[in-house]
């Protein structure tokens, strides 16, 4: 009993980390599209780029239709923790007024974007990654539920 739960603990820890790969691969739009913000937010410009403002159009886009809010959040995260010159609360808040636009996504060095309001369409999941990380969550959730049905009849 206590080797089936390692071995469900175990399997947990690899759907996890496929997860964890899958999303950092996905960054490379936003790696591409956000630095065009980062003097502004840094506060090195006074107002953002014509550019910037067109990249942040784009992962609103990400946001709603691919991607999704809490992934891109994450992204950020990962691209500007521990960066210096550091990005200024203030000038977040400016950015979508200066571009004309909203944010649908949230942008922070220091933030859970788990916490964050997330839809996540399946339009940008690739195949293989996703069979597999889906393969093992149904497997993990047999293997629960026979533990639990064990406990119950025992």
């Amino acid at each position: 009993m206590l080797r089936l739960a390692g071995c469900c603990f175990l399997l947990l820890l690899l759907v996890s980390g496929l997860d964890f790969s899958y999303s950092e691969s996905q960054c490379e739009l936003v790696f591409e599209y956000f630095p065009y913000c980062l003097e502004f937010l840094t506060g090195n410009y006074y107002k953002p780029s014509r550019r910037c403002c067109g990249h942040i159009y784009k992962l609103n886009r990400l946001a709603n239709r691919g991607l999704g809010a809490r992934l891109i959040c994450w992204c950020i995260e990962y691209m500007v923790r521990g960066t210096e010159p550091r990005i200024m609360a203030d000038l977040i808040s400016e950015l979508p007024a200066k571009c004309q636009t909203h944010l649908s996504f949230p942008i922070s060095e220091w933030m859970d974007c788990n916490s964050y309001r997330f839809t996540h369409s399946k339009l940008f999941l690739d195949c293989s990654c996703s069979w597999i990380v889906h393969s093992l969550q149904l497997f993990t959730d047999q293997i629960v539920l026979g533990l639990l049905q064990d406990r119950i009849r025992g």
